[in-house]
């Protein structure tokens, strides 16, 4: 299979490692110092347990027709999803299926616009990665990988299970999910709880949790998130969903958020498409978000401060 993966960043590379083991796969990136790297070194992944393993795997500038792919697997931040799939129009031919694993919500709204909704797959990715330099990253967290049809119908549901299979001769862990919505709001929640405080505290997931006032925090931001949930039609328990981003934190302890790495590089957050998602449609639902305005107001304060700069 001609395996297309655009965002050569930590979790893009993560799973090129996977699927370069048996199918042709190529990394698509804007960020040419990356992509020089990965093609004159290879990508370089560091396990837990500081092993460390070599990958040879082609990279191209985003935008480079390198001819049509049988899957693009989307991994650009978020607020970046419409122009990187407008820009690699070029490599989606009329049995393409595109399948996006990133954070935050509406990718497959931004995505739709090129590609028919029957090969659209909407998913989670529950491994963790963060970049150590260019062409190498720290695998630091493992999990399943939660894939759905996004226009669920025959031809989308038999689009997933060849993917799923795809996925699965790799090594990686795949769950076919009727119901993906739920699933996708599960992320978000973790998403919503974890990133923005990672940032603005620079701290690793397992502070969040170990912290009483950062985990009241976090505990209140979740609240709303399942208010704003069920209020879109997806029912949630509280503590469930609690349970679910203190698992988080606690087994990947060690890892950073996302939205930490953007501070640290002095990046364009996604805060928008997370916290702000939630924000937003409790506006909608006439739902009082609080903790989700504070840390999207915060983030967007950070961001000013040394984009502007």
């Amino acid at each position: 299979m001609k395996i297309a993966i655009l965002g050569a960043g930590a979790m893009g590379s993560l799973y090129a490692t996977y699927l370069s083991s048996i199918h042709e796969v190529t990394l698509l990136d804007s960020y040419k110092p990356q992509v020089d790297a990965i093609n004159a070194n290879g990508l370089t992944k560091v396990e837990k347990d500081n092993t460390e393993s070599n990958y040879t795997i082609k990279a191209s500038i985003s935008g480079t027709d390198i001819g049509i792919q049988d899957l693009l697997i989307v991994f650009v931040k978020s607020i970046n999803t419409f122009d990187a799939v407008k820009e690699n129009q070029a490599i989606i031919g009329p049995k393409t299926i595109v399948m996006t694993l990133q954070n935050g919500a509406g990718n497959n709204h931004d995505i739709a616009n090129f590609v028919k909704k029957e090969h659209i797959i909407v998913g989670t990715s529950s491994h963790n990665s963060v970049s150590l330099g260019l062409g190498k990253f720290f695998h630091s967290g493992c999990g399943p990988t939660n894939i759905g049809p996004d226009f669920p119908c025959d031809e989308s549901q038999k689009a997933v299970k060849i993917i799923a299979q795809s996925m699965c001769q790799c090594n990686l862990d795949v769950n076919i999910i009727n119901n993906i919505q739920k699933v996708l709001w599960g992320k978000l929640f973790v998403n919503c709880g974890v990133n923005a405080l990672s940032a603005i505290m620079e701290c690793n997931l397992g502070k969040i949790h170990s912290n009483p006032y950062l985990w009241g925090i976090c505990t209140k931001v979740v609240h709303e998130c399942v208010l704003v949930a069920k209020a879109d039609g997806t029912c949630f328990n509280q503590a469930e969903a609690l349970e679910t981003v203190q698992h988080v934190c606690i087994s990947d302890a060690a890892g950073y958020a996302s939205m930490y790495q953007d501070r640290q590089h002095k990046r364009r957050t996604e805060i928008d498409k997370i916290n702000g998602v939630v924000a937003n449609l409790g506006q909608t639902y006439c739902i009082d978000t609080p903790y989700n305005e504070m840390l999207v107001n915060q983030i967007h304060a950070l961001e000013q401060s040394y984009l502007l700069s």
